[in-house]
């Protein structure tokens, strides 16, 4: 089964995932390595079986398990490039090593005797497989514009490593946070209160505007498309946004909690009624007990949306579901509401669920529960359906 899927070797027995011939499953898919017994993540044949996969994942998954060992390392880059960007920051930084890695990864560069991060044709190379290496160069190529725009092309966070002048660049500043919106955080304060370059960076990561500039926090188009990448991005915003329910609404519809919002607006009854018909009934378990137990305000909701709000809301909803104008306009709103009247009211409006929805299964069935404890009436008569059964009740 290991050999057809790999990833079978997470419902094998424990004892399974010891034995080194099953193991071997990290042929078929490298990620099984996951499921082997700690010993065996750490055998060589094991590693470099996985590693000749030439997937990234495959190899995050290996470069958890490897520490410092050189050996495996060389045969990972050797195997796929990609891997440098998983070698530890201490052998990057070992320019014996590092000389290794450079004849493996550029042929070009066979003849080089000596590593060294000053040298400008060979970083050039390197920032451009992994930019991140920006940081082992010297203080004179981290202020190399050519340098540093390879870098942050090849990951935006590099821009950490370059000097303080390039972080004030418009167009290495803006190459950076296109491939990484995060990249925000580095670039010049000046730069920060750039509208086009910020509202680049939130289309890539909507929680980099906590990296933007005050004014910006306070910018409505800025935050309205921050909090469509990321509800939970609104936590950066200025205070005045906060407040503001239209921005609020827009971070619900995208995964925010009422937990998170401001008292003011948890008793502002308008304002959750507009969360009613979000649909996002479910956060209504953070509204005030006094509002929750406002019969006014329960009947708004129900005419809006019953059902979600009985599911998710139940146990404050409870005294309700014995009201008759509540359950009514529960009912004529959605017939299924019936199923959640208490049974002092369900045959009082059974009718007014048949206008609404019809015929329906679940309400015969709730009715058989409720009066007849579930009992089945067996097969019908050739002709007859279930509803006319449903008349006879």
């Amino acid at each position: 089964m290991v050999q057809q899927n790999g990833l079978a070797l997470q419902f094998a027995p424990f004892n399974f995932t010891k034995d080194r011939e099953i193991v071997l499953a990290v042929k078929q898919n490298a990620t099984a390595l996951n499921w082997a017994d700690e010993h065996l993540k750490l055998d060589k044949e094991i590693l470099l079986e996985a590693i000749k996969q030439n997937k990234k994942e495959a190899l995050r998954c290996i470069y958890s398990f490897l520490e410092s060992d050189k050996e495996i390392v060389l045969e990972a880059i050797k195997q796929n490039k990609k891997a440098l960007q998983f070698v530890l920051k201490q052998l990057l930084s070992d320019s014996g090593f590092m000389l290794k890695i450079l004849k493996l990864i550029f042929p070009e560069f066979s003849h080089c005797t000596s590593f060294d991060f000053s040298q400008k044709e060979i970083m050039m190379k390197l920032v451009g497989e992994y930019g991140r290496t920006l940081e082992f160069a010297s203080d004179e190529l981290k202020n190399d514009r050519e340098i540093v725009l390879n870098a942050v092309k090849n990951d935006g966070l590099s821009l950490e490593f370059s000097s303080d002048d390039l972080k004030n660049d418009r167009e290495i500043a803006l190459m950076a946070v296109q491939q990484c919106g995060y990249a925000l955080k580095y670039v010049s304060s000046v730069l920060k209160r750039d509208k086009e370059l910020v509202l680049n960076a939130i289309n890539q990561h909507g929680s980099s505007l906590q990296y933007a500039s005050d004014e910006l926090k306070n910018d409505k188009e800025v935050v309205l498309t921050a909090v469509r990448r990321y509800g939970y991005s609104l936590e950066y915003a200025s205070e005045m946004m906060k407040g503001d329910q239209e921005m609020v609404l827009e971070a619900i519809r995208h995964g925010v909690s009422l937990y998170s919002i401001s008292q003011d607006l948890l008793n502002d009854k308008q304002f959750l009624l507009e969360v009613v018909k979000c649909g996002k009934c479910g956060l209504l378990i953070y509204i005030p007990k006094q509002i929750a137990l406002d019969k006014e305000f329960i009947l708004q909701a129900v005419k809006l949306n019953y059902i979600p709000i009985v599911v998710s809301y139940r146990k404050t909803l409870f005294e309700f579901q014995s009201d008759k104008e509540v359950m009514f306009e529960a009912v004529k709103n959605n017939g299924l509401a019936l199923l959640y009247t208490h049974y002092s009211l369900q045959q009082e409006l059974e009718m007014e669920a048949l206008k609404c929805n019809g015929y329906s299964d679940e309400l015969y069935r709730a009715r058989m529960h409720y009066c007849y404890h579930d009992a089945y009436l067996g097969l019908t008569e050739p002709g007859l359906d279930d509803s006319f059964y449903l008349r006879l009740l």
